[in-house]
């Protein structure tokens, strides 16, 4: 019995030991710290563009009885403004595009009920030009050639001058994102160590547009060689990019 009672104390006292052993043994963690990390940093470019190209939106608007002579008198109309726009600006470099074409029929309500009372001929016209001074002429001689509504003044640029801007832009928003990337590297007393990825967001421009709406007789006949005054207003050009980098 002595003996028996000997051996379990001791085969007991093995398990107890082994069990202590296995709780007791360290854990070690695993980390990357001495490797760095990586973030993510957005960057921007902007960069102002001075029109090259003006249009002067005109139209000629005739109302009649008749869909006919609204038509004949709005044909009649156009040529003579072009006609006159072309003496005025003989020395000038312009170009003269012809645009929308509509005929509305114009109803009465009164009383409850529909009555036919005529129509109307809108009949659009189009001047571009590279010279920006040029553009207060162009509405000036327009109004005074019986074009009755300007429906505004567009700028735009070439397509040329575009992709200059979207590639000074580009090499900005890079710039931009880098600076980022070194002033957080800088702040939390780590170092720039490379740019992992590069990323293009998005790119974008915004046109120009003035809107001038005088009414039909304006502009007065003695003041014929008074240009109106127009100013243009910068349009520009925006890159968006993203830049993953590394720092330790």
């Amino acid at each position: 019995m002595l003996i028996l009672f000997i051996t379990l104390l001791s085969i007991l006292g093995k398990r107890i030991n082994k069990e202590e052993i296995q709780i007791e043994e360290p854990v070690i963690m695993k980390h990357d710290d001495h490797n760095g990390f990586t973030i993510k940093i957005p960057g921007a470019g902007t960069v102002n563009l001075v029109p090259s190209i003006g249009t002067v939106s005109f139209a000629i608007e005739v109302m009649d009885e008749n869909a006919s002579s609204a038509l004949e008198k709005a044909n009649e109309l156009v040529t003579q403004a072009t006609e006159s726009i072309k003496y005025d600006l003989y020395s000038t470099k312009y170009e003269i595009q012809t645009g929308i074409f509509q005929l509305q029929i114009r109803y009465d309500y009164s009383n409850g009920q529909q009555k036919l009372i005529g129509y109307t001929v809108t009949n659009q016209l189009y001047i571009t030009t590279k010279d920006m001074q040029l553009i207060g002429k162009i509405i000036t001689v327009g109004v005074n050639a019986g074009l009755n509504r300007i429906d505004g003044v567009t700028y735009q640029n070439n397509a040329e001058e575009i992709q200059k801007a979207n590639d000074e832009a580009l090499k900005l928003a890079i710039e931009d994102a880098k600076r980022k990337a070194l002033q957080v590297a800088t702040t939390l007393k780590m170092k720039f160590v490379k740019i992992l990825k590069f990323k293009y967001l998005d790119s974008y421009g915004s046109s120009v547009t003035n809107g001038y709406e005088p009414q039909a007789g304006a502009v007065e006949k003695e003041s014929r060689s008074t240009p109106t005054p127009i100013y243009a207003s910068e349009s520009h050009v925006r890159v968006d990019i993203e830049l993953k980098v590394k720092l330790e």
